[in-house]
């Protein structure tokens, strides 16, 4: 017996043709904190960086809007600590001048800023997602963009996340929680592709 998604009952069609225009990139919290080995290291993190480098490429060479968001805590909390070097984008993610820089305090990257009003401006429709968390931070901004109107493609393998005590005892593996979150966000929410994927599609 299959179990089809949400989105493949409803016939949601496969994306072939992104329009450079209306597309834009969101890189979701490529900061410190996730790399220092830390409460919240990620250990796919640097795997994840590498294909998101690939997509930041990828959108630079066909003049997609590039939107880098950055999570701050308060100056003297334990995470993200502004003006901290936990909050610092890693070196392999520095924004280049030609992208955007937004400053989050939510896991939504479109709760706590005007992303919305800034791609609305720019007439954007669909939005190719990557970063990390997968389970929070990618996961909410990937579910608020739905109610907003955008078509969005999260690419999986240029997102990660950690291993988290369950709730009900012992502990989830990073792998099983990442693909976990990834397959709810196929539920409803996203396509969800691979970098290469995103990367093949045709670009007008």
């Amino acid at each position: 017996m299959s179990h089809p998604t949400m989105r493949a009952i409803a016939g949601a069609p496969a994306t072939q043709v992104l329009i450079a225009k209306s597309t834009a990139l969101i890189v979701i919290d490529f900061q410190m904190e996730y790399f220092d080995g830390g409460r919240l290291f990620i250990p796919d993190g640097a795997a994840a960086m590498s294909q998101a480098r690939r997509l930041v490429d990828f959108a630079d060479a066909h003049g997609m809007a590039v939107f880098h968001v950055q999570h701050l805590g308060p100056s003297n909390g334990p995470l993200f600590a502004n003006g901290g070097n936990t909050a610092a984008f890693h070196p392999g993610m520095s924004p280049d001048s030609r992208h955007i820089v937004v400053q989050k305090t939510t896991a939504s990257s479109f709760a706590s800023t005007d992303l919305h009003e800034q791609l609305q401006a720019r007439g954007i429709k669909t939005l190719i997602i990557c970063g990390l968390m997968t389970h929070m931070c990618v996961s909410t901004t990937t579910r608020d963009a739905r109610p907003l109107g955008y078509q969005a493609l999260v690419a999986g393998d240029a997102c990660a996340t950690r291993d988290i005590d369950a709730w009900d005892g012992g502990k989830v593996g990073h792998a099983d929680f990442h693909r976990a979150a990834l397959t709810a966000l196929s539920d409803g929410f996203a396509e969800v592709l691979r970098t290469d994927a995103i990367t093949a599609l045709a670009v007008d």
